[in-house]
Order: structure tokens, then sequence, then C-alpha cells
């Protein structure tokens, strides 16, 4: 039996141990060819590869290097250089900012810099002292900040003579478990509590801007790349959404009071100052006395000695480096040579030291050996009756435990090219999750559905948004008060979801209410375009749901200028299209309810109780019969998809998947989703408002054309998202069933 320390795992060492357990499958009679992919290590055609320019891992998500190994984000940089750095500016700018949030006051201090004892920020402070602005330091204590960098701290700010308070929080190692679970690191929690605490502080002192040391790699990477992707350069839009942008990152999450919000301006020091990692070193050495170098970090930190965790969590979950990116970008702009670049992001980790942290704030060890079978996943092609479960005993019967794969897919085939397994063309397996919470003793666990199945097969989307407007007198109160009794009502809002064990597959139970957050995210009294911060909001509740752990529905109500909204975000495995439209008419009801205004609703229909409901049709409703024949098929291959499987009255995905015969593979999928157009006309004053990217019309992009067919009010609707595929144009099908029957509305334009 092999023995290999999963963390370390090289892509030959990976190899090996995938080609184990295939051997241990493979014995099963009625498998007739199989492949096991060891999640983390990279695909042999993928080792060597890096970007010719900047050095990026091919293994970064959207590196996609061209033909003359380049990758994106270097073409991106090169065709929009001089946009992107109109971004930056000069010291005097940054003069000129403090200046202006200094004006007509009279603070105490000019600036609260967020000082970690480590290069870069005592960098920033001598040169804010330089400036002769009045400076005031905070340093967060996470309970892994370096002595030294503590000392440094201490020793610096006496010598500058100045005021400095340190602040931390005794639930810290919850926000890091949190962050990993999350974000596979560990910055993204600490950073949100320094920004919390920094911004009460601020507030509480009436100090008007708080500094940070954010390299401009890390400005780009954290603020700036995702209006790049879309084509945003100009700088004073981008100021107008990242400052909204703050407010609902402080509004969803840690929650932190608007006014203390408002009240001070986070700028970064290095958007004024093109200052190279060099250039700040020798200037500390010069200049800076009284500050050492930390030697108990890890190569990416000076400060910090956890940091260390969140490279080694993301490059063992994730596959490839949490500073990729940021470091990245700070060869592309000149501060960092690639051979530097290089040798920072390969450096191992001192895994001893990592797992003691590890097990410190209670997350469990990505390369422990329990954990090691949930990191391969088994494709296999049957040859004749098998199951997944059948698999794992069978297998379990020469393996471990520990290298018995937690995920299972079957396919019609395993893609090779000369022998070689052509991994980028595997389905996506089940999406990697966190540590289940275990289930409580007495819930009872169901199967999934074929909907279910489909989507942790897809894994697509993770989940859908509804923006819904609210009455013009709906209080936060009664709004809680409202999703409280929609969860009460409906077990597809309360799920969770069991990893497979050693006797079957994924599960879900009923994991009842838990905590239910339904935050405000205030976005009124700004200049427009308010409107484009609301597919941020709803990304960033998308981003918190979990099928395992919970939740799998988040709630927020917005508040604009004009109207005030509820956000409603449900993972793709507890709520399809269709049971959306029901959950605006049952909202209806609940309102009318709280408001005396009608009796109570009748008790709603059970998901768990009605799963024997989801099994595909005997027959298929005649507006899919009458859409097929206009499409031509059979002979063409359409993969029907109704979501009217349900009762009239539960919610949950109640998708029967019936695929027409055809073709080898299908070009088409055609979704059904009956006549709502009735609930939606009863659910007033709960309508669904436009929301760019995340309507409930929406298709997701799995085929090439995507169909979606509606009954309202005894027309079909059409929509569809893709174009002509295999022959077939959407616009010319609406155009066949309107002309004879004049019974079809063609929806709006395309989607690409």
């Amino acid at each position: 039996m092999t023995q290999v320390e999963p963390a370390t795992l090289q892509q030959g060492q990976a190899r090996v141990l995938e080609q184990e357990v295939e051997t241990a499958i493979l014995a099963h009679e009625n498998v007739a060819d199989c492949a096991v992919v060891y999640q983390g290590s990279a695909p042999a055609t993928e080792v060597a590869r890096a970007c010719a320019r900047c050095g990026m891992d091919a293994a970064y998500p959207g590196a996609d290097l061209d033909d003359g190994g380049t990758c994106y984000f270097c073409r991106l940089y090169t065709g929009n250089e001089a946009a992107i750095h109109s971004y930056f500016g000069d010291v005097d700018g940054f003069l000129r900012k403090v200046r202006e949030k200094t004006a007509g006051g009279a603070p105490e201090y000019d600036v609260l810099l967020l000082f970690s004892g480590g290069k870069d920020s005592t960098y920033v402070l001598h040169r804010l002292v330089d400036l002769g602005l009045r400076v005031m330091t905070f340093t967060f204590d996470n309970g892994f900040i370096s002595q030294t960098a503590l000392r440094n701290v201490e020793n610096i700010t006496a010598k500058l003579g100045i005021e400095h308070v340190t602040l931390g929080r005794a639930d810290q190692n919850r926000v890091f478990v949190e962050s990993l679970r999350q974000h596979q690191s560990v910055c993204n929690g600490c950073f949100r509590s320094l920004l919390g605490l920094s911004t009460e502080l601020a507030a509480q002192r009436k100090i008007p801007v708080i500094v940070t040391g954010l390299s401009r790699g890390q400005i780009i990477d954290e603020r700036l790349s995702w209006f790049y992707r879309r084509g945003i350069f100009d700088p004073r839009e981008i100021e107008e959404q990242l400052a909204v942008g703050r407010r609902v990152y402080h509004q969803i999450g840690e929650r932190v009071d608007p006014n203390a919000v408002e009240a001070s301006e986070v700028v970064d020091f290095f958007r004024y100052s093109d200052v190279s990692k060099g250039e700040i070193l020798r200037y500390l050495a010069e200049e800076a006395t009284a500050w050492t170098q930390p030697t108990d970090t890890g190569f990416c930190s000076s400060n910090c000695l956890i940091n260390d965790v969140g490279v080694y969590v993301h490059s063992a979950e994730r596959g490839y480096h949490n500073y990729e990116s940021p470091t990245r970008w700070e060869v592309r702009l000149g501060h960092l040579e690639r051979a530097a670049a290089d040798e920072e992001l390969r450096t191992p980790v001192d895994i001893p030291r990592v797992r003691r942290m590890l097990a410190k704030i209670g997350y469990t060890d990505p390369a422990g050996r329990q954990r090691l079978g949930r990191r391969l996943v088994a494709y296999y092609v049957a040859s004749g009756p098998v199951t997944a479960g059948t698999l794992r005993s069978f297998s379990a019967r020469t393996l471990p435990d520990f290298l018995v794969p937690e995920q299972w897919v079957a396919v019609d085939r395993i893609p090779r090219d000369g022998g070689v397994l052509q991994r980028q063309e595997l389905p996506s397996p089940a999406p990697a999750t966190v540590e289940p919470k275990p289930p409580q003793a007495s819930a009872e666990s169901f199967p999934l559905t074929p909907a279910q199945q489909q989507i942790l097969a897809e894994s697509g989307t993770p989940g859908r948004v509804a923006l819904v407007g609210l009455p013009d007198d709906a209080d936060l109160a009664k709004v809680r008060r409202a999703v409280l009794r929609l969860m009460l009502r409906h077990d597809a809002l309360r799920l969770r979801f069991v990893p497979p064990g050693p006797d079957g597959g994924w599960t879900q139970v009923d994991g009842g209410i838990g905590r239910i957050a339904v935050p405000r995210v205030d976005l009124s009294g700004r200049p427009e375009p308010r409107i484009d911060l609301l597919p941020t909001v709803a990304d960033r509740l998308l981003a918190q749901l979990d099928p395992v752990a919970g939740p799998v529905v988040r709630c927020a109500v917005v508040d604009t200028d004009d109207a005030r909204l509820l956000l409603f975000a449900a993972h793709a495995l507890v709520l399809d299209v269709r049971s959306f439209r029901l959950l605006l008419t049952d909202l209806a009801d609940v309102w009318d309810w709280l408001d005396d205004a009608a009796p109570e609703p009748p008790p709603a229909g059970s998901f768990l109780a009605q799963l024997d409901r989801t099994s595909p049709p005997t027959a298929q409703p005649a507006e899919i019969t009458a859409v097929l024949a206009v499409i031509g098929a059979p002979p063409l291959t359409v993969d029907v998809v109704d979501h009217t499987a349900g009762s009239t009255t539960t919610l949950g995905p109640f998708l029967a998947v019936g695929p027409v015969a055809g073709p080898d593979i299908a070009p088409i999928r055609l979704h059904y989703f009956g006549p709502f157009g009735a609930e939606a006309s009863q659910a007033e004053p709960f309508q669904p408002s436009a929301l760019p990217g995340h309507g409930l019309a929406a298709l997701p992009a799995v085929y090439p054309l995507e169909l979606g067919v509606s009954l309202i009010d005894g027309r079909l609707r059409l929509h569809w998202t893709g174009g002509p595929a295999a022959g077939v144009d959407p616009a010319r099908i609406a155009a066949r069933l309107e002309r004879p029957a004049g019974n079809l509305s063609a929806g709006d334009s395309p989607a690409a």
C-alpha cells in the first residue's frame, strides 16, 4: 500500500495514488472503465505551464493562456495599460484627498493608520509623518501576530510619539474557521474584523480617513479586477461604486453602524505611491532604524504567523496559491521581478507549525487521512447494473477507508487522447464541501431527487436570486417575521445535505430553522448608478449559501431612494424557478395574515414527504409536446426538464428530467415552467423586480441552447439563453409557433 503525505502530494505522487484506487474499482465486473482524479493536484498538462510574461500559474481560474503562453490578465493589462494606471496617483493626490476630508472640521488626527508592524505599514507610517500629517495607529491582534512585529509596533510608535491602540476579538478563531470554509483563506476574515474595528474606532475619535498599506497588486486584485473584467476603467465610476460597496460590505456579515461607515473614508496609501518592494526595504534600512525584520513569519507576510495557514489550506483545497493574483499584478506593474515572485509563491510553508495553528482554531487539516478520500473523484463507465454505493462498498474491501473516494460520477466514456486522460473534459463533480455539521440524531434522511442529482453533477449555478418589491409600509421587523413564517412553513428552505457515507450517496435532512439573519442594506442617498450594486449584494448572499452546514437561503432588505426591496437567495438544490414564483404567492398570504387582514394560510406541503412525486412523468404536458413538434425532435436530441412535477403548494426542486431520444450529444435543453402566470398575479404587492444577471427567467448556460417555455394567461411564452444550435434557431421557433396558433410570444432578446 502506497504511503504518502496528502498535504504535500506532487503531481507524480497524486497519479500513483489515483492509479491505485482505479485498480481497485476496475476489479468490479460491471465497470468497463474508470478514472480517479485527486482534486488539488494540477493535471500533467498544466504542471509546468505558467504565463510567459508574469509567471502566473495556469491553474489559476481564468488564467486562460493563449497560444503564445500569455495569460488573460497580462492581455488585459497590455490592452488597457493607460486606463489601469489612470486609477493611481501620486503623493500630492493623497494629500489633497486627506485635506478634502479634514476641511471644515478640527479633528484631533488626520488619519488612522492600520499598522501591523510589518514592512509595508511601517513604511507608510514613516511617510505619513514625513508629510506632516497627524497620525494615530491601530493594530488588530488576531492572536497570531509575530512577537517581533508587535515589538516593532511598540518601539516605532514610542519613538515617533504616535498614539496607538491595539484591539482584538474574543471570537476571532471562529471568524478564521468561517473564512477558511468560505474562502479557503484566513485573510478575508481577518481583514473583515480589522476593517470593522477600525471603522468604529475612527468614528469614536472622529478621524475622517483610514489608511491601509495594501499593495497595488492587492488593490487591483481585491478592489478593481471585478470592474476591469466588465470593461469599467473610469476611476470616478469605480470610486462611486466602491463607496456604496463598502456600505454593503458592512451591512451583510460583520455589522457596523452605518453612521460610523459614513464618518470615514478608506484610502489605500500605495494607490498614491509608486514604490517597489526593494525601495521599501532600502528606505526601512536607512530611515526606520527601530524596525526589525520578523523571522518567524511566512514568506508572504512580514507580520502574521497564521497567514501560512491560509496559503496551506488554499493550495490544498483549491489547487493554487491564494497570493497568486496580487503577486502577479505586482510583476505586471513593475514592482516585483518575476523571479522574486516565483520564489515568494513557491516557498513551502512550515507544515508542523501550520497544523498546530489549525488545531488551535478548530479547522480540520485538509491533508488529514480522514479527508483524503473527500478529495478523490471517481468517474466510472458501467458495463452492467452498478451504483455509486455499490462501488464504494466494493472498493472499501481492498482500499483503506481514507482512500475510498467520496464523490462518484457515472459517465458514458472516459475522455482520453493517445491514452492520456483529458481531465478538462470530465464533468464537474459535486461541489467541494466544508466539514458538515452532523444532523440531529432524530432527523430522518432522504435520498436526493433526480433534479438534485443533476444539479450536483453539473455544478452549473450555486443558486438563484429573486428581487422583490416590498410595500411602502414594510418595516424591517415585519419582513423578518414574514421570512421566519416562510421558513417554518416549508422544509425545502431548511434542508441540509449530508455527503456520501460508506453505504450510499448524498442524502438530505430537515436541518431546522437555525439562525435567521435579514440584514438591511442602505443604498439610498447615493449618486447613480445604485442599481449596479444590487448584483454585488446578490453575489454576496449567494456566496454565503452552504448546502452542508447551512444556510441554504439568505435574505436582505435593500433600501434605495425609490423603493424598499427584498433580495431572496436560495441554493439551486432547494428551489427551482417555479418554486420562486410560488414563494411570492406564499409571501403575500403570510404578509396579510401578519396584518390580521386574512386567516392563517393553510399548511403547505412537505417537500421531503413528497419525494416520490419526483419520478419522470409518464406523459409530457401538451405544451412540451407542441414545442418539440416544432423544434423537430426527434431526430434532434432535447433534454426536457419539467419544473411542474411537484404539488401546487410545495416548494422544492421538483424537476423531472426526461430526455428525448436522438443523436449522441444533446445540443438543446427545454425547461417547462408551467402555468405560473396566474400565481404571480396573486402575489401583489410582491412582484419580481429587474436584476441584471439574476432574473427568474435567466437560465444556466450549461447547454449551447437553453429554451424556457411558460404558460401565462393561456399563452405560451418562450425565452432562451445562447444562440442557434444544431440548426435550431429559437427566433424561428417562436415565429413558427405564433403563425399557426397565435398562442406564443417570443421573450426578450436572447441572452448571450
